[in-house]
């Protein structure tokens, strides 16, 4: 009876400690908020209520761009990047957000756990009291640096904010893609179709560079002497040659001395290239090719079901079902079938010589082309390396194993040693996407058109320097993060499951 009544008074003073570590922990969060207020009011909005005023007028102005529809898709999404970018209020709602998932997390997950009787022995309460005191200082100095830059723009007749992207660009842009784009157009707009240039550069990169990583990392592997020779002399090479040159080499020796839109080359008498890009017909779709697109998306998701059903048949059956060729026939055989029932409902616009310069159809400027090459051949020799160090990584024993079951080379590789591969060479590859990406901004060096390019451009003329500079830092964090997200998504993926 006694160790019971003893039970029952230990379990209470547990839950008394809890308590108290959990009020301390909602009274240091309420000093935090406070103190992350009051450095707002001193050093940035030198009044009471102007952090609430500025954050309310923030979300009207997002709800507003949310809500108007006018010009199109890429207009108003350029109508919502504008109203979000705004520094305060932005950073208010990243802070009290973030602080209070902390608090939420830190009641779901260590709130629960026994608490000592003196909280400074407690780590629980420890660690969440110096992570709010960390930030808010942190945020404090933020602000006190804001500040700072604020007072001094406009002590120089610089009032800074970002209502200088609504004023009329006046320059014109040689590539412009998926968006309606002209000398009227506004600095917003500019910088988005910088931005589309960027990513279509970089997303471009990424695949061709995967594909060269992964057949040089192959080669490098190979038993032929003058294959694997080949494959090391080009990681060794490009490898070592700065990125800067190769991108300068491409675009002066190789494209430029090509023969002027007179004396093109010509290829299928329908694609000319030249000095100045490559001409190529441009399709015109009509209302009927939206029918094709919805046959290819369903092949797709048709594959990825059937590809799901095989991989459980096969666990419990070992019959296999042949994937590839149903997944082939699906999303290319069906939209090909389906692109002749409707009529073909794709004309094409071809491109003529017209005076000095081709007319019509589509072209890639040489430009692009220079970067393309240049980065996709550069982080391609890195990708190399690691596809070899992550083939080498998986055990001998799984090459021994696949060829005494009577596995082709091919097979082996596809079906055994890529996929255990990918567990090793997925996160080095993560950070040679992000380096590709990052590199693109090099494409200033021969005017192509990127969002560094153009933004230079609009900072010269607004002088903005300030805005455009967080505009760049902004737009190329976020590309990080997403492309670090899908990548840490696909490793998740790719992971051992224990059974």
């Amino acid at each position: 009876m006694s160790s019971m009544a003893q039970s029952v008074q230990e379990t209470s003073a547990e839950h008394g400690a809890r308590m108290m570590r959990f009020w301390l922990v909602v009274i240091c969060a309420i000093i935090a908020f406070l103190a992350f207020y009051l450095a707002a009011s001193r050093f940035y909005y030198k009044s009471p209520t102007g952090m609430f005023t500025d954050v309310a007028t923030w979300l009207g102005n997002i709800g507003a761009a949310l809500v108007s529809f006018e010009g199109g898709f890429f207009t108003w999404l350029g109508r919502v990047v504008v109203a979000a970018i705004n520094v305060a209020p932005l950073f208010t709602v990243i802070y009290f957000a973030g602080m209070l998932w902390r608090l939420y997390r830190w009641v779901v997950e260590e709130h629960p756990r026994p608490a000592s009787a003196n909280p400074l022995f407690d780590r629980h309460f420890r660690g969440i009291f110096s992570e709010l005191v960390v930030f808010t200082a942190l945020a404090a100095f933020v602000w006190w640096i804001v500040g700072n830059t604020v007072d001094n723009l406009h002590r120089l007749g610089k009032p800074p904010g970002f209502d200088f992207l609504g004023t009329t660009a006046g320059f014109g842009i040689n590539q412009i893609l998926f968006l309606d784009y002209s000398e009227t157009s506004s600095y917003g707009k500019a910088l988005l179709a910088g931005l589309l240039n960027t990513i279509v550069l970089s997303l471009a990169g990424i695949v061709l560079a995967t594909i060269i990583g992964f057949i040089i990392g192959i080669m490098r592997l190979s038993h032929n002497w003058v294959i694997s020779q080949l494959a090391y002399w080009y990681v060794e090479f490009f490898r070592n040659v700065p990125l800067l040159l190769q991108i300068f080499v491409w675009y002066h020796v190789v494209l430029k001395p090509l023969p002027g839109p007179r004396q093109s080359l010509t290829v299928a008498d329908s694609i000319f290239i030249n000095n100045r890009g490559i001409y190529s017909p441009k399709p015109i779709f009509t209302d009927a090719w939206w029918f094709v697109v919805a046959a290819f998306v369903f092949g797709i998701i048709a594959s990825w079901f059937i590809a799901r059903w095989a991989h459980r048949r096969q666990m419990e059956t070992g019959q296999p079902f042949p994937v590839v060729r149903t997944a082939l026939a699906l999303i290319l055989g069906l939209p090909i079938l389906v692109y002749f029932l409707v009529g073909q409902p794709v004309s094409f616009n071809y491109p003529e010589l017209r005076g000095f310069n081709y007319q019509g159809g589509m072209r890639i400027i040489p430009e692009f082309m220079a970067m393309l090459l240049a980065l996709s051949i550069y982080t391609g020799a890195f990708i190399g390396e690691i596809v070899r160090a992550g083939i080498q990584a998986v055990p001998h024993g799984q090459t021994e194993a696949s060829l005494s079951l009577g596995l082709a080379r091919g097979q082996m590789l596809r079906l055994v040693i890529i996929p255990q591969a990918l567990r090793v060479i997925i996160p080095p590859l993560t950070s040679q996407y992000l380096n590709l990406t990052k590199n693109s901004s090099l494409a200033v060096a021969i005017a192509y058109p990127d969002l560094v390019a153009v933004g230079g451009i609009v900072l010269n003329q607004s002088g903005r320097e300030l805005e455009v500079i967080a505009i760049w830092m902004l737009i190329y964090l976020s590309l990080s993060l997403a492309t670090s997200a899908f990548m840490n998504w696909y490793n998740a993926k790719m992971k051992l499951v224990e059974r």
